[in-house]
């Protein structure tokens, strides 16, 4: 696992066993791949520095598989059917958006090892064998991929948009399953978890991102009180453009209790707050 000296500096233990060796959580706005003129192109190339910094985590340390957990937004799960949780089991993975497709090493025997240790350890994922994914997986997986990304894929959705979702602590708890899975069978996965921060899409608050409450997440995540945001309502979560953060959620309970965040970067875009943090 990555450690913290006392004098800050981040060392990594690349001996190869069971766990779950990295955290990262980041932003996947369309914009930040896009690249509007209207927005800064130096924070743009700060995000992306932010996900190639994944895929060199995922060299430095080793792993197996790299898990990524984000979302759906209506592309493959709707009126047909929405699950809480959805493990794709398949190969290749593959995403696309905007007229960019890309096609991943994906891992069906790792990925339904961890079906079998979720469904040990009291979680009910349904999986899939046939789905694209959208941008909230596209957008980062481009620059890792970029830089240089070879691991096995694992993605995992989170059902954050559509009724009933599934509470953030239970997304928290599910984290914790995913570690206890990984230490148990000796496998070591990185994780990285794609959403938020505040944003209002599709409503009249569509410029007004609540950056005070993602100050004041940041500020619970760097000082390692990862409590206060698994402790919130799906209301509240919904009250600040935040229901994306139960992404974040599985990757911060992947990485165990009182977890210290350290902030790569934050920019307010006007209409969502783009952050990279790494655990």
């Amino acid at each position: 696992m990555t450690t913290v000296t006392t004098d800050g500096v981040r060392t990594a233990d690349i001996s190869h066993k069971g766990g779950v060796a990295f955290g990262y959580c980041v932003s996947h706005a369309p914009q930040i791949f896009t690249q509007p003129k209207e927005e800064d192109p130096a924070e743009l190339a700060r995000m992306h520095d932010g996900y190639r910094s994944v895929a060199r985590s995922v060299k430095e340390h080793n792993v197996d598989a790299l898990i990524i957990v984000a979302l759906d937004h209506l592309h493959n799960h709707f009126l047909n059917l929405v699950p809480q949780f959805t493990i794709f089991t398949g190969n290749p993975v593959v995403a696309q958006f905007n007229r960019r497709r890309i096609e991943l090493n994906g891992s069906p025997e790792l990925a339904n090892g961890l079906m079998d240790g979720l469904l040990d350890r009291g979680f009910d994922p349904a999986f899939s064998q046939n789905e694209v994914l959208d941008h909230s997986f596209l957008v980062p997986l481009n620059y890792m991929v970029e830089e240089g990304l070879e691991a096995p894929v694992i993605p995992l959705i989170i059902n954050a948009y559509v009724p009933p979702q599934p509470s953030i602590r239970r997304c928290h708890d599910l984290g914790r399953a995913i570690a206890s899975w990984a230490e148990a069978s000796g496998k070591r996965v990185g994780i990285v978890s794609t959403g938020g921060m505040s944003h209002f899409p599709g409503t009249d608050r569509f410029s007004e991102p609540d950056v005070e409450a993602d100050h004041r997440v940041l500020g619970w995540l760097e000082s390692g009180d990862t409590e206060k945001l698994v402790s919130m309502s799906a209301a509240d979560l919904d009250a600040i453009g935040m229901v994306e953060l139960r992404t974040w959620a599985v990757s911060l309970g992947a990485r165990g209790d009182r977890v210290q965040a350290e902030r790569h970067s934050y920019w307010d875009s006007g209409h969502c707050g783009y952050a990279v943090i790494e655990f």
